[in-house]
């Protein structure tokens, strides 16, 4: 009997666990955007030549890729841009997000945008409506 006590305890110990704020594999209090209506926001950029991203769930929650960006466009408002679609869609996910201009990998200079938290610190909270803070 003191057995059947003790699985009852922990039985309800890790139902009780899944269901606590602050998991992996968060539940929005929002409608995500699907991943491929995001990607071809971000391909509309004005600048975005081609986009290649994807959702990785396997280790992480996190939006990964590469986006290609015209020579004559301004590679940091490009890149912002694409961050703050990207806040629409998955909850609490990551971005891991590289842009190639004229061949070289480029990041943010000035922002450190990749965690959830500086992501929330930059783009507010989820799911935002797609559009860059005033700087």
């Amino acid at each position: 009997m003191r057995m059947h006590w003790t699985f009852m305890i922990v039985a309800a110990l890790l139902a009780a666990g899944g269901c606590t704020p602050g998991r992996d594999d968060p539940t929005p209090a929002y409608t995500p955007i699907p991943d491929e209506q995001l990607y071809a926001q971000i391909l509309a950029v004005p600048g975005i030549q081609s986009v290649d991203i994807a959702y990785v769930d396997t280790l992480e929650n996190l939006y990964a890729g590469k986006v290609a960006i015209a020579p004559d466009a301004d590679a940091q408002e490009v890149l912002d841009r694409a961050h703050a679609i990207l806040r629409q869609g998955r909850a609490d996910a990551d971005i891991n997000l590289v842009g190639v201009q004229d061949g070289r990998q480029v990041r943010f200079e000035d922002l450190d945008v990749g965690t959830r938290a500086e992501l929330e610190q930059r783009y507010g909270p989820q799911p935002g409506d797609g559009t860059p803070p005033g700087d």
